[in-house]
């Protein structure tokens, strides 16, 4: 599942499962900056868990002032 995520927040998706049974989980900052981390197939218990709770990601508010 992709959502496009509004403008300027910080975000956490899961996406997945993909036909190899991976998941990826991708940690997006409002700057632009990403990592993504592939979880393979026999360790995606946990992830799963998450993904049916927030299935159109998380948005993580920006508690510092900007640098």
């Amino acid at each position: 599942m992709s959502v496009a995520p509004p403008s300027g927040q910080n975000r956490i998706m899961i996406y997945g499962p993909k036909p190899d049974g991976t998941y990826i989980v991708e940690f997006r900052t409002a700057a632009g900056e990403a990592l993504a981390i592939s979880i393979p197939a026999s360790e995606t218990r946990v992830v799963r868990y998450f993904q049916e709770r927030m299935p159109y990601g998380l948005f993580v508010p920006d508690l510092q002032e900007p640098k």
